[in-house]
């Protein structure tokens, strides 16, 4: 689950903000099935946005994995 504060990326393929970074800022309500809104600013357009969790990795974790596919 993500926090407040968090550094997050978007990393579905069919999202317009796919592979832009951002920081968590807040929780707004469940989209079915148990997926939570989260409250995003994107670093890219200095603006937020509402993206479901079940589309954003921490950012760390994502080029952790990003990495290992190159080695």
């Amino acid at each position: 689950m993500l926090e407040l504060g968090d550094k997050v990326i978007v990393f579905e393929p069919r999202h317009p903000f796919y592979r832009f970074t951002g920081e968590v800022i807040g929780r707004r309500g469940v989209k079915p099935p148990d997926d939570t809104w989260m409250l995003i600013l994107i670093n890219n357009r200095r603006r937020t946005y509402l993206i479901p969790e079940s589309m954003l990795k921490l950012e760390k974790d994502y080029r952790a994995q990003e990495q290992a596919k190159e080695d």
